[in-house]
């Protein structure tokens, strides 16, 4: 029989129906990444995207105007094709009605974040340095974004083959900051912060001391981070990376902290790769909107794209996973 859980961060049910896996599939995807003679995010090829916002040597410093625009290792460029971007004269965003709606200017930004001159097309392919560098340029880049006056939320995601909304193959983060909280993200605040009034933590914090007495999701436990499918996962494979000490800010946490959490990831990514073969998948970084002071938690999460909604997740908010967490485990541990 399935089973209903309910994720009390996003306020969603979730129906763990393992027989589903069983189901017969007519269709086979294929892969449609945009294949292209001249990769623009690989070395010597500058010129393919917009100016970059910053470029960073191996040894962490930024390049010049005047210096070769391929001596770089990590760098930062604006999305050429932006859902928001950033009027620099605008400092106040208003709303304005139209008829039953609101209408404003997507005043926000939109950059790329590209962690290796070499085309690697997963977060695995990357070197210790490259890792750890592009992790710390992340956390640069959010803390510039803070400092927008329109911008009330960043968000820092990283799509992984085209099942997963890559349209190039050379991995690449991007960080979309934004002048409104969608429904979503305010209800998530407002759930946290009638949580941490009652029970005086946060919900994060509670789920996982939780999952951490239980033992029965937990794929890595150190001093500093809980790795865990949860127990009420959307996704098949889906892992949390969730730190420890749950009220601080990522921009704010030290060196140590930040590669610590940057080599999980890439851990953790390289297990599910060997285990399905390299699928698609994403990384998240879930953070607080910039206006919230207290009960501040982060945390990554990894999803390989192995289902899709169909009408009753989209028409009910309810979601399907055919794999239960506690099997996902199962199966990552042995790798």
């Amino acid at each position: 029989m399935s089973d209903l859980r309910h994720d009390p961060i996003n306020d969603q049910w979730i129906t763990v129906a393992g027989n589903r896996r069983d189901r017969p599939m007519e269709f086979i995807p294929l892969e449609q990444t945009r294949q292209q003679l001249i990769c623009p995010f690989c070395k010597g090829n500058e010129d393919e995207t917009p100016v970059a916002i910053s470029a960073y040597r191996g040894d962490g410093t930024l390049t010049g105007a005047d210096d070769d625009p391929s001596d770089w290792l990590v760098r930062v460029i604006n999305n050429k094709y932006p859902a928001f971007s950033l009027n620099g004269s605008i400092t106040n965003v208003d709303t304005q009605a139209n008829g039953p709606f609101q209408s404003m200017s997507a005043s926000g930004s939109q950059e790329l974040i590209i962690p290796s001159p070499r085309h690697v097309t997963s977060i695995s392919e990357l070197t210790s340095h490259e890792l750890l560098l592009s992790f710390w340029v992340n956390q640069q880049r959010i803390k510039h974004v803070q400092t927008k006056p329109q911008i009330k939320h960043a968000m820092l995601f990283l799509n992984c083959r085209s099942a997963a909304g890559a349209s190039l193959s050379h991995i690449h983060h991007q960080l979309i900051g934004s002048p409104v909280l969608g429904g979503h993200l305010r209800g998530r605040v407002d759930r946290n912060a009638a949580h941490a009034r009652q029970n005086g933590c946060s919900i994060l914090r509670s789920m996982m001391d939780w999952e951490i007495k239980q033992g029965k999701r937990i794929l890595e436990l150190s001093d500093n981070f809980c790795v865990v499918c949860p127990y009420a996962s959307r996704f098949p494979f889906q892992i949390w990376i969730v730190p420890r000490k749950h009220e601080s800010d990522f921009c704010e946490c030290p060196d140590e902290i930040r590669d610590e959490a940057a080599t999980l990831c890439q851990s953790w990514i390289s297990r599910l790769e060997s285990v399905m073969e390299n699928p698609s998948y994403n990384m998240l970084l879930h953070i607080e909107p910039f206006a919230v002071k207290q009960n501040r938690h982060w945390y990554f999460e990894i999803f390989p794209r192995l289902t899709n909604a169909a009408g009753f997740e989209w028409g009910t908010d309810i979601w399907v996973n055919p794999i239960s967490p506690e099997s996902s485990v199962r199966r990552l541990r042995v790798v």
